[in-house]
């Protein structure tokens, strides 16, 4: 988890105590850091921080830090040389044998530029070491000879002497250095040009093209107290003075010092945290500190300021205040305060307590610049012509309860009789003139439509006309304010309902953050730049007029609120709401906002927004079940969907508070999803074939940004359309020429037997009793085969529509079953034949088990697709010499009604015997038959023709041939209602 500290780090020898405007964050092990020794840092051209530990190189973007696994990364590597500008930067471990290249964003072990970064060198048979001042507090120059890189040159440096080499043309000219080797540590360069800070004699020494020149500079590069930080590998200068960091400039030939921030004890907290390196990243206004023992340390530079409260009698709560000059602000105590501390405290009473007797939530200012506030319920102004310092009693007979100025009018409202009511007061009259009354506090008014007032209230929003005595209510919710921008465009502030546009006396309630902390706004200030800054309980927010306005005409535009908290320098996310006015626009541009801890000064054009640019987004890392892959040109190919989870990255460069990064992600068009503070998305196992992973942000212009990735997933040979069509083809045809094929071996038959019937004086009978066999063993046997067919094709229709390769192995195995078995069974259709002739007992007696065995396995698997199991555990082995081909009929036809018509069931096959008879029972817990069917087929035989209503409550063909069968071998069969639900049907065979 990644710790946020604000800095408090108790040490055994002293204390070191943070500065509440800046921001301290510190990054371990424990947050990802390979190492918590950080031998240097750098940034390249894409805006990532490289690190530099005792275990390997890290990229960090701001949230997360990215270490390659590869073997090269795991050394100690020390400090980053390169360009930056042409994305080559390179490290060489500790042993000088790997070397490090950095480009595109990713690290690669380059073995054959290390000869090119050597830390010594042998220069006319002297030994030099690489020149290296990578210490941010205690730059030491342990060497008498050094070498450096620099542009198309090496300097070679001695005590009092430079020889400036050229590889090319292998010269070297040597020029006599006024300076000893002591001050090579106040040595730094810009742009290949070297300076050397000489503080003894408060001058700069420059080298040039190997000349030396003086150069004017400010005092800060002279002063003995400053540190001269050059980091070599960003190429950047920065001096340390007392407790304030300079970034060094060079341009025109002059040097420059800015101020980056003040760290109180700024050099003994480096020194207690082993501070090395340091990198100021500009455009997100961070200060990077690489620690050799605490790893690495994030300072925001604060975008805000609050004074430091110096009243005992003062808490630091703050409420409602009123410009006092152009650069500060007064309270209702007579506080003055400006961006940095109190200015003026009055004097306070005798009684201490009465200091809090002022009403620290109501100030009002009329047009002569007297300001009025609330004690002890009585309203008293302070005169601008004694500069403040002296305050009068105003004249009014009630409690007052809140004073407010709006629209050069002084508003307040009193208490009476339990009611409050809404006044004017005219100051040069002394004279209060009610207006309406309430049964609830009012908070706001201001003059709407001529002659009307808007009026915010505890119970809501009314639109009152004082001169009609008429008054009405348009919003129903706790109102707090009503603020008119510049645009003349009206705002409606509530309490847990959000912010309204007001249009035509109709509200338009506009849309809330993700988190929904502008439910309860508190105020709003508009800058010149037409940007909104509302105060809330959780941080300050910032919106264009001209987003909420295109919200307002279409009600479905995406609106981008930038929030600012305390990680950006705010002393609190928590304002306050309860004063009137509680926030003010200061003549030199600076906006000030009470909170629960200090006032907040800022001045909105200096305040920055970080937004996400297209430039700085990349996607191109994927992980396949844990395993690292690559994405080029935003297409990721996989071979093929055996994997369980893809997750997709995104990498930006992002340092400051994550959550204005309004991040969503979508696969395949589907359901935008919020990624919250997470850079990367599971996707999950997907199907074989095409997906396009889409990424959106919101930019600086409120417009959508989108980013795609194509995932280009192959398939498996048995996975394609053609595999499962061709499967399904050729199960088809298969079956089509087994039935084809026995359709012609039974009319060979046929034909023989007709052949044989001429020859018998009755042949025209033999020849229509012939034909009436061939239709009804034809239609005998298209009544059995159509169960097993139409299982075949069902099954072939599941393959084809479910992606799962489990369930389609599961499939195959089941059609490959069923075929085999369909295949045996039309093998011996040819024995339906004596179906329709006259039948005679087997001449050898076979196992009836081994018969119901065949026909339970032959059906089970067709069951499975009803979840219908069936069983069969047969006691005793039973031989029989009933006629097989009618008997296995028989049984087969009684099975296929009992598997069509039970679902989620079972379904039981019994036999019995005793001296007389054979029984077989066939039991399931299905669909049953009614009343009338079991009658019918109890009773087909006594049954009229004519009686055509009960025949019509038989079934079709199955049992009707069953019964037709059952009489062939002189047997008998009888349907009964199984308990609690299904049939029971009994075949009764004489032994």
């Amino acid at each position: 988890m990644k710790g946020k500290l604000i800095f408090i780090l108790l040490l055994n020898y002293f204390a070191l105590y943070a500065q509440t405007d800046l921001v301290w964050q510190n990054y371990t092990t424990e947050n990802g850091l390979p190492q918590n020794s950080v031998k240097d840092i750098i940034t390249d051209k894409y805006g990532f921080l490289w690190i530099a530990t005792e275990n390997g190189i890290t990229r960090f973007d701001g949230s997360q830090f990215v270490t390659t696994d590869e073997q090269y990364n795991k050394q100690r590597y020390r400090n980053f040389w390169g360009n930056i500008e042409k994305d080559t930067i390179f490290n060489v471990d500790e042993q000088g044998s790997t070397t490090l290249l950095i480009s595109k964003r990713m690290p690669q072990e380059k073995v054959w530029f290390t000869k090119y970064l050597k830390t010594t060198t042998i220069y006319n048979g002297v030994k030099y070491a690489l020149y290296n001042k990578n210490n941010a507090i205690t730059p030491r120059m342990d060497r008498e000879f050094l070498f450096i890189n620099i542009g198309k040159y090496i300097y070679f440096i001695g005590n009092n002497l430079i020889t400036i080499h050229d590889p090319l043309t292998n010269t070297g000219k040597k020029m006599k250095a006024p300076f000893n080797m002591r001050l090579w540590k106040n040595m730094f360069m810009h742009n290949n040009t070297v300076f050397v800070s000489i503080s003894g004699q408060k001058k700069i020494l420059k080298i040039n093209n190997g000349q030396f020149s003086q150069i004017e500079c400010s005092s800060i590069y002279t002063d003995p107290e400053s540190i001269i930080y050059w980091s070599q590998g960003n190429q950047k200068v920065y001096i340390i003075n007392k407790d304030i960091i300079y970034k060094s400039t060079y341009k025109d030939d002059k040097l420059g010092a800015e101020k980056i921030t003040i760290i109180p004890n700024l050099i003994k907290k480096f020194k207690a945290l082993t501070i090395k390196s340091m990198v100021y990243d500009e455009k997100s206004q961070h200060l990077f500190l690489g620690s050799s023992a605490r790893g690495l340390f994030v300072i925001t530079i604060p975008q805000f300021s609050s004074p430091v409260t110096e009243s005992a009698f003062d808490s630091n709560v703050f409420y409602s205040t009123l410009p006092f000059n152009s650069n500060s602000v007064m309270t209702p105590q007579g506080n003055i305060y400006d961006s940095t501390s109190q200015i003026i405290t009055p004097r306070r009473p005798d009684n201490k307590d009465m200091y809090h007797d002022y009403k620290k939530y109501s100030l009002a200012i009329n047009n002569a610049k007297d300001i009025f506030f609330i004690k002890n319920g009585m309203l008293y102004k302070r005169l601008r012509k004694y500069n403040y310092n002296k305050s009068v009693k105003v004249p009014a007979h009630e409690e007052i309860d809140v004073i407010f100025n709006k629209d050069e009018q002084i508003y307040l409202t009193y208490i009476k009789n339990n009611k409050y009511y809404l006044a004017k007061y005219d100051d040069n009259l002394q004279k209060t003139t009610p207006l309406f009354y309430f049964n609830y506090p009012i908070y706001d008014v201001k003059k709407y439509n001529n002659q009307q007032l808007l009026i915010a209230g505890f119970d809501g929003l009314y639109i009152g006309d004082s001169s009609k005595k008429e008054i009405k209510k348009i919003l129903n919710y706790h109102s707090k304010r009503i603020i008119q921008t510049s645009d003349r465009n009206i705002w409606i502030l509530t309490k847990n309902h959000g912010f309204y546009l007001l249009r035509k006396n109709m509200t338009v309630r506009m849309p809330v953050d993700e988190n929904s902390y502008l439910l309860d706004p508190h105020t709003i200030l508009e800058d010149h730049m037409q940007n909104l800054w509302i105060s809330t309980n959780n941080g300050l927010f910032k919106v264009r007029i001209q987003n909420l306005l295109q919200f307002s005409k279409h009600l479905n535009k995406s609106v981008g609120y930038y929030r600012y908290t305390d990680q950006d320098g705010l002393p609190t996310n928590e304002f306050n709401g309860g004063g009137n006015p509680n926030g003010n626009i200061l003549s030199n541009g600076q906006m000030v906002f009470p909170s629960m801890n200090g006032l907040v000064f800022f001045r909105p054009d200096k305040v920055k927004s970080f937004y996400l640019k297209s430039t700085d987004f990349y996607i191109d890392r994927a992980h396949l079940d844990g395993h690292q892959i690559t994405i080029k040109n935003n297409i990721l190919n996989i071979p093929n969907n055996d994997f369980n989870v893809l997750e997709i990255f995104v990498d930006f460069p992002y340092f400051n508070n994550f959550n204005n990064v309004d991040l969503h992600v979508a696969v395949d068009n589907g359901k935008w999803i919020d990624l919250g503070v997470h850079r990367k998305h599971t996707v999950g196992k997907l199907t074989p074939g095409n997906h396009k992973v889409i990424f959106r942000y919101l930019d600086a212009n409120n417009n959508y940004i989108y980013k795609t990735v194509d995932v280009k997933i192959g398939f498996f040979f048995y996975q394609s359309q053609y595999f499962k069509i061709a499967v399904i083809a050729t199960s088809l045809f298969l079956a089509f020429l087994v039935v084809k094929f026995n359709e012609r071996r039974f009319k060979s038959k046929n034909e023989l037997l007709a052949k044989a019937n001429t020859e018998i004086d009755a042949q025209k009978e033999e020849i229509n009793s012939s034909n009436i066999i061939r239709e009804k063993l034809i239609e005998a046997i298209s009544h059995d085969i159509a169960t097993p067919i139409k299982h075949l094709s069902h099954l072939s229709k599941k393959l084809n529509d479910t992606d799962s390769l489990e369930i389609q192995k599961k499939y195959f195995h089941s059609i490959h079953k069923s075929s085999e078995l369909l295949y045996r069974f039309t093998l011996e259709l040819g024995n339906y034949a004596f179906l329709f002739t006259n039948t005679v007992e087997e001449t050898v007696s076979y196992l009836l088990n081994d018969l119901l065995m065949e026909k339970k396995v032959f059906f089970e698997n067709i069951a499975q697709d009803n979840n219908t199991t069936i069983k069969f555990n047969p006691k005793d082995e039973l031989y029989i010499q009933t006629n097989k081909s009618v008997l296995a009929a028989i049984i087969h036809n009684i099975i296929d009604n009992a598997v069509k018509n039970t679902i989620d069931g079972h379904i039981l096959i019994e036999m019995t015997y005793d001296n007389s008879f054979i029984y077989i029972q066939i039991t399931d817990d299905g669909n049953g038959m009614s009343p009338e069917q079991i009658y019918y087929y109890n009773n087909l035989h006594s049954i009229l023709i004519e009686d055509v209503q009960l025949q019509k409550k038989g079934s079709g063909y199955g049992l009707k041939f069953v019964l037709l069968l059952i009489e062939k071998i002189k047997s008998q069969i009888t349907f009964n209602n199984n308990t609690p639900q299904g049939t029971k049907i009994e075949i009764k065979i004489p032994n």
